[in-house]
């Protein structure tokens, strides 16, 4: 037995494998109805939140202008990379 968690994004994909379902072939452990979750993984109880919350706010913070240099530099150093 293996177990894997993909995501479906047509309607009829998922059709076929409650078909399989059916037929016992595979078991759906678990199915969320969400349209487009905005991070994939399982969800954080409201426990969790609070503390990634505090955690970011203790994080170290960087200026707008020195995240764009920072960014700008990264670029440069990609485009170098890829002539």
């Amino acid at each position: 037995m293996h177990t894997i968690t993909i995501q479906i994004n047509n309607e009829n994909a998922l059709k076929t494998l409650r078909s399989l379902e059916n037929k016992h072939f595979i078991s759906i452990l678990d199915s969320s109805e969400l349209e487009a979750p905005s991070l994939p993984g399982d969800s954080l109880s409201l426990a969790e939140f609070r503390r990634w919350i505090k955690d970011a706010e203790k994080a170290p913070t960087v200026s707008l202008s020195q995240a764009k240099e920072k960014w700008a530099s990264k670029r440069l150093q990609l485009e170098m990379l890829m002539l």
